[in-house]
């Protein structure tokens, strides 16, 4: 017999709590919202899977695994059922070797054997629905013939998006045999949508909005996340139509959560429901190549673009992350690192978690080669590694390819090893 449980619990932090998303330090003053971690839990005959989706900007790997150790000795959930993922809200709290952190790994842990114990007997349902209004590809190619994230709204040198959105808005739904609704798991790879007003106040960004606006639309409560799918090039500003959209007092981020609240009810009434649906999760540890020491001509440029940021010059994007990447080498050289990729099977639905801001490009090539009827890439699940680029976007630069610090090719080791996963469930 299927059962399911669903909680949140608040893991809003301190103010004066640093804050993290940008080039310069803040510390929150206000909470505009307050940030949760949501998570649902289905079992049936001994097999289960978890997902937790947390209202941080990424969290590291090694707290990640001493949540789910905690998870592993408070229920009967295995390390590998359980996903743990961070919605990258940019209003959020930096995390680390800090108190805040300590306690966040225990809170998640709380949020699952919490969520463990309200298990009732239950029926899953899963659809998708399209909203493509907010997504757009936020690397451009331009008239000089480089490629340049965010050139800004209507610049004229704009030829083309380098690459595609997923307009796709996938949801998992639990509800009690009674049909009273357990939980609702939606997915939309959107980066995040930004700052409101004051960008020291703590907030959800539109995650928070989504479960709130799906409840209003369902006249329902009952627990409710949105997870960030394959955005790490994803944003929501039309760069060639012109539209900069109203940021005034949190409206666009309402406006967000409203319209892709509206696609996953869209989604959730074309859903099938089940009591039989096979439960399983698999884990693979794959190892990050670090890049090459910087070069003297490496080195050179970036004292170039440190004299012209000093200068008052403008700088792009990729040119400011290209010197902060190699400053920071010469401090610390980049190590290997390992990291997860993950898959869940609930039935027909698989869901895919990835350990850092997934390229678009390589969420959509997990999708089209996944054996199950739909799947949900989720990013920044189980580690925050930063940008996952692909090959031709390190041939291109800009800036998500200048942060990492990761050789090339990584991004699509981690859809060949998840790819490999999903194979492995639908066997």
């Amino acid at each position: 017999m299927l059962t399911a449980g669903a909680s949140c619990v608040d893991i809003t932090p301190p103010l004066d709590t640093k804050m993290r998303g940008y080039f310069e330090e803040r510390r929150a003053s206000t909470v505009h919202d307050p940030l949760h971690a949501r998570s649902f839990v289905l079992e049936d005959a001994g097999s289960a899977v978890a997902v937790v989706i947390c209202d941080v900007i990424g969290v590291d790997r090694e707290y990640l695994d001493q949540a789910r150790s905690l998870i592993a000795e408070t229920t009967d959930l295995r390390p590998e059922q359980v996903m743990i993922a961070c919605t990258h809200t940019h209003t959020g709290p930096q995390t680390g070797d800090d108190d805040y952190t300590q306690w966040l790994w225990r809170r998640i842990a709380d949020g699952v054997r919490i969520a463990w114990q309200a298990r009732r007997p239950a029926e899953v349902g899963w659809a998708s629905a399209r909203e493509e209004r907010l997504v757009f590809n936020r690397r451009y190619r331009m008239a000089d013939g480089t490629v340049q994230t965010n050139p800004g709204v209507g610049n004229p040198e704009v030829i083309e998006p380098a690459g595609p959105t997923d307009p796709e808005v996938g949801v998992m739904v639990l509800r009690g045999d009674d049909g009273a609704t357990i939980g609702l798991l939606g997915n939309y790879a959107l980066h995040y949508v930004g700052i409101p007003d004051d960008y020291t106040a703590i907030s959800a960004d539109y995650f928070g909005f989504f479960s709130t606006m799906i409840q209003r639309l369902r006249a329902d409560s009952f627990v409710a996340a949105l997870s960030n799918g394959a955005s790490g090039d994803i944003n929501n500003l039309d760069v060639i139509g012109g539209v900069s959209p109203r940021n005034d007092h949190y409206q666009h981020c309402e406006r967000a959560g409203a319209v892709v609240a509206a696609s996953a009810l869209w989604a959730w009434n074309e859903a099938q429901f089940t009591d039989d649906a096979p439960l399983a999760g698999a884990l693979a540890e794959v190892t990050l190549q670090p890049r090459p020491p910087a070069t003297e001509d490496e080195l050179e440029k970036a004292r170039q673009i440190e004299e012209r940021l000093q200068a008052g010059e403008r700088v792009r994007m990729g040119e400011r992350s290209f010197a902060r990447r190699v400053r920071r080498f010469e401090k610390e050289p980049p190590t290997a690192h390992a990291t997860l990729v993950q898959a869940l099977r609930v039935g027909d639905l698989a869901i895919v978690g990835a350990p850092g801001e997934l390229f678009v490009e390589l969420g959509l090539d997990i999708k089209r080669r996944s054996p199950f009827e739909q799947t949900m890439v989720i990013e920044l699940a189980n580690d925050s590694v930063g940008y996952i680029p692909t090959l031709r976007a390190f041939e291109e630069g800009a800036y998500e390819a200048n942060s990492t610090p990761y050789a090339p090719g990584f991004g699509e080791l981690i859809v060949e090893t998840a790819v490999g996963l999903l194979e492995q469930l639908k066997a």
